[in-house]
């Protein structure tokens, strides 16, 4: 009978234990915890929101993304320890604040590169410099350093920050010498593809003021002008009869029509403002290759000086087209070997700054006969650099 008096009133304590507990089978209380990061992208938490047991300990890490460091937790909690541990006894909403950080920028010597990564933080005024902030060396001479230039690193049209387009014919509707073609701004005469500049001669008729030619090309003004220094073109040429490429400069004092600069540097016109042929390639001999010097003597006669030199491949394979300018000497090389050279004194107008020009002309007096069978030939721009030394 005792026995069973004791098994009864184990049975009703055993209840009473389970109704002051709601319930002998329920789980654990669970809370939420909710993470947050402000701004958004700055960084992240660890570990991220989630349900976990009531009374848990859990141990918070705020990790930053690049320029952002880590600042204060918010929310329900206030700290600025990191990482940090919570109890968890209640739904929470953690922030964990980041703030960005800012590098104070400074360009010292104005060269466009950031103190902090200018290895060479005292370049001069003028010459253009590598992503370390140092000048960049001509691949010949160590002396010269880049000034200007179009690497042709895009495509579509031209850089206009550069480049004019000369269109209008100065010379009566024409351009002169004779020369069959019009120049135009239009876009199939001039593009950039592939890394490389194409000026493209083409058989079409053009009308400009009335003007009709049979042929269509490109005539190319860099908005620089220089005085002294050294010019590398890097070229192909056209290889079809009775195309005349030419890579020369001009003084940015001549005042021709529809040139660049106009009357902004003076109007003494040609041959007083001085020209230089770099490269010229007649139509008839594609061996053949031209350096030349057009001027004005100081008594103000035209005069001329310059050689012809071979080349091989001209239109196969890139070739490097270059003046070198002193106050003393004028130099015309190819592929770095000088063919023409010109004193450099009182009697010559080589003492004012110059602007280049590229273009391919059709025909004229170095151009020659076409081909009959002629219907487009192009000259093909690797790169266009001009150097000064320091």
């Amino acid at each position: 009978m005792n026995k069973y008096l004791n098994s009864f009133a184990q049975s009703i304590l055993l209840m009473f234990f389970c109704l002051s507990n709601l319930s002998c089978n329920e789980q654990k209380a669970q809370h939420i915890l909710n993470t947050y990061v402000m701004p958004e992208n700055a960084g992240e938490v660890i570990p991220e929101s989630g349900s976990y047991d009531k009374g848990s300990s859990i141990t918070l890490e705020a990790k930053s993304d690049n320029n952002y460091e880590f600042t204060r937790w918010s929310g329900d909690i206030s700290d600025t320890s990191n990482p940090f541990t919570i109890i968890l006894n209640s739904e929470m909403n953690v922030v964990a604040e980041f703030s960005e950080i800012i590098v104070s920028s400074k360009d010292t010597d104005g060269d466009g590169v950031d103190d902090s990564k200018d290895l060479c933080p005292s370049t001069p005024s003028g010459f253009l410099v590598d992503e370390s902030g140092c000048k960049i060396k001509n691949e010949f001479d160590d002396n010269y350093f880049l000034v200007w230039g179009d690497e042709f690193s895009y495509d579509g049209n031209l850089d206009n920050s550069k480049w004019h387009h000369q269109v209008i014919p100065p010379n009566n509707g024409s351009w002169w010498n004779d020369e069959l073609q019009h120049y135009t701004n239009n876009s199939k005469n001039s593009f950039v593809s592939d890394g490389t500049m194409k000026i493209v001669a083409i058989k079409e008729n053009h009308t400009v003021n009335n003007s009709t030619k049979n042929y269509t090309s490109a005539r190319l003004n860099s908005k620089f002008g220089f005085k002294y220094g050294r010019v590398d073109v890097r070229a192909k040429l056209p290889s079809t009869q009775g195309t005349w490429p030419a890579i020369w400069t001009l003084g940015t004092n001549i005042n021709e029509v529809g040139n660049y600069f106009g009357d902004s540097e003076g109007s003494v016109g040609w041959p007083k403002c001085g020209e230089i042929d770099i490269m010229e390639q007649n139509g008839w001999n594609k061996n053949e290759l031209y350096g030349y010097f057009h001027f004005a003597n100081s008594q103000g006669v035209y005069n001329n000086h310059g050689d012809v030199t071979t080349i091989n491949n001209a239109s196969g394979s890139y070739h490097v087209y270059s003046m070198e300018w002193t106050n003393d000497k004028i130099r015309i090389l190819l592929d770095n070997n000088e063919f023409v050279s010109l004193t450099n004194n009182s009697n010559v107008p080589y003492d004012n700054p110059h602007y280049l020009l590229l273009n391919i002309a059709v025909g004229g007096n170095l151009g020659g006969d076409v081909s009959s069978s002629f219907s487009e030939d192009s000259m093909e721009i690797d790169y266009v650099r001009v150097f000064k030394k320091e």
